[in-house]
């Protein structure tokens, strides 16, 4: 047969806006492991608490009591994720009271590892099996102010991550902006450099190109030029003649 204990686990104790952990009893059987074990933690010895819990479990893996013990040595011990574990275990109890117990004391497993959210769920379990527990009630309303604050926290960090995040695309684009406006400026570049040296190179083409004169073109040449050279003098000798007649007297018909 079980009972909680009458005596309030060595983990007593209010920290500064955490949670109240006293109002627990061990889990208590005629067992010498489990009663070695609730002795060394009730005298502050959690180390040997535990070794002694790790054999009760052993002998009895199916009874929720133990692992509940064990869970409260793990919590000594700061080992709060594996104490969360075991007292997970222990809310399969079909007792009421250690059922309200584990839970209330997941609570404050999850708490201690700032998991608020979890926290709040376990204190409100441990409520729904114990209505007026005020210590749960404490806890759960600290769990809940702790899960606001937390989730507020998380909501400025977020903010200021996609803040960044902005500000960081901002000048990226900027940055790319800047980097395809180059690029189209060099372009335009060279498209007009293109351009100019295609209309030098048009204006070129159009440009009569000269062809040098064959032999015969150039005996035909030279043949004009002859004629014309001859065609000067004669044209010369014609002028002499008519100025010698102008000068000549007149003949006598007397």
């Amino acid at each position: 047969m079980r009972r909680p204990s009458t005596v309030a686990a060595t983990l007593a104790g209010i920290f500064a806006f955490g949670p109240l952990v006293t109002g627990f009893g061990l889990f208590e059987k005629r067992d010498s492991e489990i009663e070695a074990g609730n002795a060394s933690l009730q005298a502050g010895k959690a180390d040997d608490a535990l070794v002694h819990y790790d054999k009760a479990v052993k002998k009895l893996p199916a009874e929720a009591g133990t692992h509940f013990d064990r869970g409260a040595a793990l919590y000594a011990l700061s080992r709060f994720d594996e104490a969360g574990e075991e007292f997970l275990r222990a809310t399969e109890a079909k007792d009421p009271a250690l059922k309200a117990s584990a839970f209330y004391n997941l609570g404050n497993a999850f708490f201690k590892k700032e998991k608020f959210k979890e926290a709040v769920s376990a204190y409100t379990r441990s409520l729904g099996l114990k209505p007026d527990d005020k210590q749960a009630k404490w806890n759960l309303e600290i769990a809940l102010r702790k899960q606001k604050d937390k989730e507020d926290k998380d909501k400025k960090d977020q903010d200021q991550k996609d803040k960044k995040k902005d500000d960081k695309d901002k000048k990226d684009q900027k940055k790319d902006d800047k980097k395809d406006d180059q690029k189209k400026d060099d372009k335009d570049k060279k498209d007009q450099q293109d351009k100019d040296k295609k209309d030098q190179k048009d204006k070129q083409d159009q440009k009569p190109q000269e062809k040098p004169s064959t032999p015969k073109e150039q005996e035909q040449i030279q043949s004009v030029l002859d004629n014309l050279e001859r065609s000067s003098k004669d044209l010369e000798k014609e002028r002499a003649k008519a100025r010698a007649v102008r000068r000549a007297p007149p003949e006598r018909d007397w």
